[in-house]
């Protein structure tokens, strides 16, 4: 199968910020933030800090690691993506340094403007828009969610990728507004993040049993 996975950043890393702070205190440079457009200069300062996004987060990340590597195993092809709020949409690949900044108790209008300024939907929409997938996993937060479907502001991710299969982890609140055929949607309602892992850990569970 072909599947696509979305899912958002954490703010754990793998290594945090104390583990930079000496360095970054060396050159006078502010803990990283949402200051990309100084990124070159972090990657220059963190050279020994660096990882694919894959490796750098961690946390709560570990249950999404956990679902893409199982399903890989499984043999099946698996594009995966994670909305950032520093860099906005980045692949596993993606070499990035420890920072901190998410979208987490921010406005919506900050969200808005944040993902405005870094594309976020419209480069999502380039990436997806000539694929087709047998399945589409999607493990957002109402926060992050907001970057890619958000009706006040004519974004509809789901309208736009092809997808045989939508799987989503969020709110029960979601089927109504989603508007896809029941057929094609399995949403699995959490209540938290200890209950969107736990979750996760049974989606893996019973994938693996079917």
């Amino acid at each position: 199968m072909k599947i696509f996975v979305l899912t958002s950043c954490v703010a754990s890393k793998k290594y945090s910020i104390s583990d930079i702070k000496e360095v970054l205190d060396k050159h006078n440079l502010p803990i990283p933030t949402d200051d990309l457009e100084n990124e070159q200069k972090y990657k220059e300062v963190l050279k020994d800090f660096i990882l694919p996004a894959f490796q750098m987060y961690e946390g709560s990340f570990k249950y999404i690691r956990d679902l893409v590597t199982n399903l890989r195993k499984r043999g099946n092809k698996v594009d995966f993506y994670i909305i950032s709020a520093r860099y906005g949409l980045i692949n596993e690949n993606t070499l990035i340094i420890p920072y901190e900044f998410t979208f987490k108790g921010l406005r919506k209008k900050e969200i808005r403007e944040r993902a405005e300024k870094l594309k976020i939907y419209e480069n999502l929409i380039n990436l997806i828009r000539n694929y087709e997938y047998d399945r589409s996993i999607i493990i957002l937060g109402n926060d992050y969610l907001l970057t890619i479907f958000d009706k006040s502001k004519s974004k509809n991710f789901f309208k736009i990728i092809k997808s045989k299969q939508f799987v989503i982890f969020g709110s029960k609140k979601l089927k109504n507004r989603i508007g896809l055929p029941q057929k094609n949607l399995k949403l699995i309602t959490v209540s938290g993040l200890g209950d969107r892992n736990k979750k996760i850990k049974e989606y893996i569970k019973n994938s693996v049993q079917q």
